[in-house]
């Protein structure tokens, strides 16, 4: 028995698309108050596909065929049920965790590009979204003609499965290998261009915050990928599998897989999630926290790009872009960006 069950599968499955749906829909109120971006386009599909994958692992555990236990083992009923959700699962699971993450890096470029092209960010942000769109389409590929012009040979049969397709353990492992390797590129990409804002030590905490949640979701990734990477390694002639630390009888393949789908769809669960936090931030501007939060105020507004400048914001920003001005004609020297804490993060992105 393990903490992956019918009830646990069926409570991800529920959570996660409702947590989706709210965060999105907050999204999409802040869409009124700006300009569509890419991000925005392609968090559309993301959230379609983090519903129905939702609807999926609650539809597999309630019918049983995922979420339980195939012993003594797997019956060819249960073989084909399991084979074909797999199927299905993987090449959804491709095309939602392509556009969570491509939705992520586009938000970046929104955030941290400025006017300056052919920068560092722009080389390391367009190779990122190019690798994402690589691993995306090559690995859809790869669910759907791992058996080749007879993907029924993926659930006919274990005997099936290993002669007639490619290694699809090590494809899977590879996939994930991969994916996490991304993750923690996203996580890594917007906290170094925090840190190299001149601003405080305070505004930097504050606004790597917000990014930080992208930890879970590497953790999440760092799980589905170490529990590949056991399938691939251990033999599967002895009785036992070790999953995660815990023994799994290596007949039970339902047991195994559910374990799989668990970590994989709590993965991209996080990630639509994180996706959405940054643009939807601009809603804490409308809720008033106390005296506690008045040094976080101005940041979500920031993070979220919000086009509803105020009057008085668009003349403090003249008067900060006026006062560089003026020490570039006293000093002669390339202007220096002094900003005080009082300034939103959006000034200082401007500004580099």
């Amino acid at each position: 028995m393990t903490y992956v069950s019918t009830t646990s599968l069926t409570a991800i499955g529920v959570i996660f698309p409702v947590l989706a749906i709210v965060a999105f829909f907050i999204r999409a109120l802040g869409w009124r108050q700006s300009m569509l971006g890419t991000d925005d386009v392609l968090i559309i599909p993301a959230a379609v596909l983090t519903v129905a994958t939702g609807a999926a692992i609650v539809a597999g555990a309630q019918l049983h065929i995922i979420g339980g236990h195939s012993l003594p083992e797997i019956t060819p009923v249960e073989q084909h049920q399991l084979g074909k959700f797999e199927y299905v699962f993987w090449s959804g699971h491709a095309l939602a965790i392509g556009s969570i993450k491509l939705s992520i890096l586009f938000l970046f470029r929104r955030i941290f590009k400025g006017t300056a092209y052919r920068t560092a960010f722009d080389y390391a942000n367009w190779t990122l979204i190019i690798l994402v769109v690589l691993w995306t389409v090559l690995f859809l590929f790869l669910n759907i003609f791992a058996c080749g012009v007879t993907p029924a040979s993926a659930w006919e049969s274990l005997y099936s499965l290993r002669h007639d397709c490619i290694d699809t353990f090590a494809q899977q492992a590879g996939s994930a290998i991969v994916s996490w390797i991304l993750d923690l590129a996203i996580l890594i990409e917007p906290l170094f261009m925090i840190s190299l804002l001149n601003m405080s030590v305070r505004r930097k905490i504050q606004a790597s915050l917000v990014f930080l949640f992208s930890i879970f979701a590497v953790v999440a990734g760092l799980l589905r990928t170490i529990i590949w990477i056991q399938i691939l390694i251990q033999d599967i002639t002895r009785p036992t599998t070790k999953i995660l630390a815990i023994a799994q009888v290596t007949a039970d393949q339902e047991g195994i897989v559910s374990i799989v789908l668990f970590w994989t769809y709590v993965e991209v669960g996080v990630g639509f999630l994180v996706a959405c936090l940054p643009r939807c931030a601009w809603l804490l501007d409308r809720i008033s926290l106390g005296p506690a939060s008045s040094g976080f105020g101005s940041l979500p507004s920031a993070l979220a790009l919000s086009k509803r400048a105020t009057r008085s914001h668009v003349e403090e920003t003249h008067s900060i872009e006026s006062r560089f001005s003026a020490a570039k004609t006293e000093s002669k020297a390339p202007p220096s960006r002094e900003f005080g804490d009082d300034v939103e993060l959006v000034t200082v992105i401007r500004e580099v």
